[in-house]
């Protein structure tokens, strides 16, 4: 009787810890625009397993979209872009970084203001509490945190030389230069020569400064959301590369240093596109297997579920690949990119669903 007695206690404990380990899983989707049944959309997501919901500042203020959600137990995270703000470089084309070679920094849809202007820094911070105050999110997703580049066209054959870097603007190296007490020589009279001499003389120095300017805007713009509603969740959107990928331009190109990010973060969320990059499930297992030696028990991996900017095939059994590899212990969970995606195929909701349901235990 008394083993039967302990067993029973331990089946009921492995139960309730089992929902417990399950409710800490983030099952994310991604989502920036929606004009249908907000209700029904919630109870879709809901089937598949997802339980949180990453969106834009727009659908978060849709009073109706955030009611259904809440009514669906969904977890509203609001999408923070920093640095990519085009509003803002219309208003100011002076806000534009500047690459190495002297242009401003802009391919594609791609357009970066630098990360050392002060004015729209503190703009950004108003900002994110404005919207912490009226929304009343549940977590802050901050996204374009960082130096600029294209990253989502970069392949793994690519070069170091290759892939631009960003921000060599009159802003950034002045402070620069007067943080280590440096002085430029009169002859480096342009863009390109001012470069080349930061890069030949102290390389470890730029690339301290740098990343400190993206880390401390992380913490600038988490301790103000913690002060107006402490228990929400930051996440920071990091570009998928590892040290070794591209000549280390996780550091030299985009500035994500995860060691000074970490600190002010819940979850580090790498964009884990595998196919638009040329990649397969066992890099996304690796991305976050190497992150989370930088920010243990905080990495959130996002990935795609349809191809995207290439033609390369990424079929449902690829999703699932994916899926299984982006759950791996020590994940957080995995949010998807994007819904709009998955009603280009919708047998990948399915896919999803069953690989979610099980892989939610660890």
């Amino acid at each position: 009787m008394r083993q039967l007695l302990i067993f029973l206690v331990l089946l009921t404990a492995g139960i309730f810890f089992g929902r417990s380990r399950d409710n800490r899983v983030v099952k994310g989707i991604k989502i920036y625009e929606y004009d249908k049944d907000f209700r029904a959309l919630a109870l879709k997501w809901k089937d598949i397993g997802f339980n949180s919901a990453f969106v834009s500042k727009e659908l978060a203020a849709n009073s109706e979209f955030r009611n259904s959600m809440k009514k669906a137990h969904i977890k509203v995270f609001v999408v923070f872009p920093v640095y990519y703000d085009p509003g803002a470089l219309k208003r100011d084309s002076g806000l534009f970084a500047i690459t190495r070679r002297g242009a401003v920094a802009r391919e594609d849809w791609v357009e970066f203001v630098c990360p050392s202007r002060k004015g729209h820094n503190h703009a950004k911070v108003a900002e994110a509490a404005e919207l912490i105050r009226t929304l009343k999110p549940d977590g802050l997703s901050i996204d374009f945190i960082r130096e600029f580049v294209f990253w989502e066209m970069i392949y793994p054959e690519r070069t170091p030389e290759s892939i631009g870097e960003a921000c060599y603007c009159d802003s950034c190296i002045k402070e620069f230069t007067s943080r280590y007490g440096i002085r430029i020589p009169d002859s480096c009279n342009s863009v390109v020569l001012k470069a080349g001499f930061i890069d030949n003389k102290f390389k470890n120095e730029w690339n301290s400064y740098r990343t400190d300017l993206i880390a401390t805007m992380v913490r600038m713009i988490s301790d103000t959301a913690r002060s107006i509603r402490p228990g929400i969740k930051i996440n920071v959107h990091i570009v998928p590369w590892r040290d070794s990928d591209f000549g280390g331009a996780n550091i030299r190109v985009a500035a994500q240093d995860l060691e000074k990010i970490a600190p002010y973060a819940d979850y580090v969320s790498p964009m884990c596109y595998s196919q638009m990059l040329r990649r397969d499930a066992g890099w996304i297992a690796s991305v976050v297997s190497e992150m989370d030696r930088k920010a243990p028990g905080k990495i959130l991996p996002s990935i795609q579920v349809y191809p995207y900017y290439i033609d390369d095939s990424f079929t449902p059994e690829d999703l699932g690949r994916c899926v299984g590899a982006a759950l791996k212990a020590p994940s957080k969970g995995v949010v998807f990119f994007s819904w709009p995606l998955f009603a280009k195929d919708t047998v990948r909701e399915e896919v999803v669903k069953k690989e979610m349901g099980l892989r939610v235990s660890f």
